[in-house]
C-alpha cells in the first residue's frame, strides 16, 4: 500500500511538472524585488526581443517577437520571472480568474516554447486597459519610482512605457515600443525624457484614469481593490499638470542638471523622435500600397502617427523651453539651437510664421534621410510640424506625410492632430 501511495504521489508530482510553464523555484520578496530593480538597470534593454541569449546566458525563447506598449511592460516582468523560476501572474483580461506560469495548456512542449506561447497570450489579451489590474499608482519618490516600474497614459492616448532607470538628475530612462505594423521588427525604443503630462493624463488626472507611475502589484493582490495595495498613493493625481514635471523632477532628483546637460539630451530625445518617425511613416506607406484602397479604422489606427507626432511636438517645445532658459551652453550648441529656433524670446506661434525654409548647413543638427536621396535637419522638420503640413494620414503619400505638399483628402481620416501654438 505505501509502495502504491508513492507511486502515486510521484506520477502527480511529475503531472504537475509537466503541465506548468515553469516550475517556481523561488518566491518573490523584498530581496527578489531589489534584484529585479538591479536587473531592469543593467540588463533591460531595447535589445530583448533581438537578442540571441538572456542576461543569464541561456537561449532567448523570446527572440524575434513583436511587441506593442503593453505588450513591452509585461515582458520586462516576465523575462525575470522566467529566467529565476518566481511566479508569474497576470489578472485574465477576458475573465474572472488569474493568467499564470501554473497554467497546463501547453503540454508536451519544451520549457522555452511554453514560456513563448504564453508570453504571446499575454501579447494577445493584454493591453493598456488591462495593465490597472496589475498595478498600483505609487508616490513620487526614489523609494517606489525606480527601474521595473511602468508610466501609463489614459486610455484617450493608450500608451505605456516601461521604466529603465530614474537618473540622479531626476529624468526617467523609458524603454517602450509603439503600434505594432506589418513590417516592424523586433527591438524596441528608448526616450531619456519627460513626455508631457498633459498628454499622460489627458482627460483624466483621477485614480480613475489609471495614468502615472505604476508598480506591478503583488500576486495576492490581483483582484483586490487597488487602494488595498501597501505602497498605493494617489500624489501623483494632486499635482497641476503645468507643474508635474518640475515637481516630479524636484522630487526624485539627487543633483541638479546643467544647462548643457539639459540641451544635449533635450537635442536627442527631439533627434530621437524624428527618426523613430521615420520607420513609422515608411510602414504606413508600404502598407497603403499593398492594401491598394483606402484604410480601414483598424488599418488606420494602426498606421497613423497623431501620438507621434504629438509626441515630437512635445519634445521640441520642451526644447525651446529649455532653451529660452538656459545660460551656459557651448558655442556649437548655440549655433544648432538658433537654426531651431530663431526667434526664441518671442512666441512659437509668431516664429515659426516669421520662419523660411530650412537647408542642412554647418548648424544643422539631427540631419535625417526621411526619403529615399532626400535629407533635411532637425530645424527644417520642426519649421514643417509647427506649420501644421506634416500629415499624421497614412493614406497619404509619403511627400504629403513629410509635408511637402497637401493631403488629397480622397481617404476618410480619423482623429488627425495639429499643433496648437
Amino acid at each position: 500500500m505505501r509502495i502504491h501511495v508513492l507511486a502515486t504521489l510521484l506520477l502527480l508530482a511529475s503531472t504537475s511538472a509537466q503541465a506548468a510553464v515553469w516550475n517556481n523555484r523561488n518566491n518573490w520578496n523584498s530581496s527578489w524585488e531589489e534584484r529585479y530593480v538591479s536587473w531592469v538597470r543593467s540588463s533591460w534593454t531595447v535589445n530583448a526581443l533581438t537578442q540571441s541569449t538572456l542576461s543569464n546566458g541561456e537561449a532567448n525563447p523570446f527572440k524575434g517577437m513583436r511587441a506593442d506598449c503593453a505588450d513591452t511592460v509585461y515582458t520586462m516582468r516576465f523575462v525575470f520571472a522566467y529566467m529565476n523560476k518566481l511566479p508569474f501572474a497576470i489578472k485574465d483580461p477576458t475573465g474572472s480568474g488569474v493568467l499564470s506560469n501554473a497554467m497546463s495548456r501547453w503540454d508536451g512542449q519544451s520549457e522555452p516554447a511554453k514560456a513563448r506561447a504564453f508570453l504571446n497570450l499575454i501579447y494577445n489579451v493584454g493591453s493598456t486597459r488591462s495593465l490597472p489590474n496589475d498595478s498600483f499608482p505609487v508616490a513620487l519618490s526614489r523609494s517606489y519610482v525606480k527601474p521595473g516600474i511602468m508610466l501609463l497614459a489614459t486610455q484617450k492616448n493608450h500608451h505605456s512605457w516601461t521604466l529603465q532607470n530614474m537618473l540622479s538628475i531626476g529624468v526617467p530612462h523609458l524603454v517602450f515600443n509603439s503600434t505594432i505594423g506589418a513590417t516592424s521588427g523586433s527591438k524596441l525604443q528608448e526616450r531619456t525624457s519627460w513626455p508631457n503630462p498633459g498628454w499622460v493624463f489627458e482627460g483624466d488626472q483621477t485614480p480613475s484614469g489609471h495614468a502615472g507611475f505604476r508598480a506591478f502589484r503583488p500576486l495576492a493582490y490581483l483582484g483586490r481593490p487597488v487602494w488595498d495595495v501597501p505602497g498605493y498613493s494617489e500624489e501623483q493625481y494632486r499635482i497641476p499638470l503645468s507643474q508635474w514635471t518640475s515637481r516630479a523632477t524636484g522630487k526624485l532628483a539627487t543633483q541638479k542638471e546643467g544647462d548643457q546637460a539639459k540641451m544635449d539630451r533635450l537635442m536627442k530625445a527631439a533627434c530621437d523622435a524624428f527618426k523613430q518617425r521615420v520607420s513609422s511613416v515608411n510602414e504606413g506607406v508600404q502598407a497603403r500600397a499593398s492594401i491598394g484602397r483606402c484604410m480601414t479604422y483598424a488599418e488606420y489606427d494602426t498606421y497613423s502617427t497623431p501620438s507621434r507626432d504629438e509626441r515630437l511636438f512635445d519634445d521640441l517645445m520642451a526644447l525651446r523651453s529649455g532653451f529660452k532658459s538656459a545660460s551656459k551652453m557651448d558655442q556649437k550648441t548655440l549655433r544648432r539651437l538658433r537654426k531651431i529656433f530663431p526667434a526664441v524670446q518671442s512666441g512659437a506661434r509668431a516664429e515659426n510664421q516669421a520662419m523660411r525654409a530650412q537647408g542642412v548647413t554647418a548648424d544643422s543638427f539631427c540631419v535625417v534621410e526621411y526619403r529615399r536621396g532626400v535629407s533635411m535637419d532637425l530645424s527644417e522638420m520642426k519649421r514643417r510640424l509647427f506649420a501644421g503640413a506634416v500629415s499624421n494620414n497614412p493614406n497619404d503619400d509619403i511627400q504629403a506625410r513629410w509635408g511637402e505638399r497637401r493631403g488629397s483628402n480622397s481617404c476618410q481620416s480619423w482623429g488627425e492632430w495639429a499643433p496648437n501654438l
